[in-house]
């Protein structure tokens, strides 16, 4: 990666040792050197050592990263630095919680992309750097069906390609009746391409 690539990219950032996501924000700027990026201090709320799993939103792919962030403000900046890149790993990936709208606008016949004339409504429920769980109505996909995928972020408009891999039964949250999750499936699904285009999304 060079200098300046990373600019107000979207990083997402989880603690190591409870899983949890302590860091949702843009990059400031990225240092070669150290391989490391700049965050605002004050999108951290507890200023300490962490080992970390990061998940930065590229142009065209999902990079992740494990690395540490080692508390040190400075100008209230502070460095999170990277380590080793895990886009190569075959292994299960991290998964972030990522709850965002979305719709399917085509899906795939043949390598070719038919727009749908009504988008179908979904919710992410978690990301990785190559999966996304996503809930939907009943019956919407099955197994092997691959489909354009947009979900609106604060920073920008996010496209994939996905390819949907498994199906589940949806669970419901405390605030959701059983009638309504009986209506909705969970699907998991595999993603091979995305487009991060940003400035385009809600304000």
């Amino acid at each position: 990666m060079k200098e300046g690539e990373l600019k107000n990219r979207r990083i997402l950032i989880k603690n190591m040792e409870d899983d949890t996501v302590i860091v949702d924000t843009v990059i400031l700027r990225f240092k070669s050197a150290s391989n490391s990026v700049i965050i605002s201090a004050d999108s951290l709320q507890e200023k300490k050592f962490y080992n970390i799993l990061a998940m930065i939103f590229m142009d065209k792919c999902l990079y992740e990263f494990s690395g540490t962030i080692r508390g040190a403000v400075v100008e209230n900046e502070i460095e999170v630095f990277l380590g080793k890149s895990k886009s190569k790993e075959s292994r299960t990936r991290t998964r972030y919680p990522i709850s965002l709208e979305g719709s399917i606008k085509g899906v795939y016949i043949d390598a070719k992309e038919i727009s749908l004339h009504k988008s179908i409504h979904i919710k992410t429920i978690n990301m990785s750097a190559s999966g996304v769980l996503l809930q939907a109505d009943v019956g919407c996909f099955n197994i092997g069906e691959i489909f354009s995928l947009v979900l609106e972020t604060q920073e920008g408009v996010l496209e994939m390609r996905c390819e949907v891999v498994r199906i589940q039964e949806a669970e419901a949250s405390s605030a959701e009746n059983q009638e309504d999750i009986m209506l909705r499936e969970e699907y998991g699904c595999r993603i091979w391409e995305t487009r991060f285009d940003q400035g385009k999304g809600h304000k």
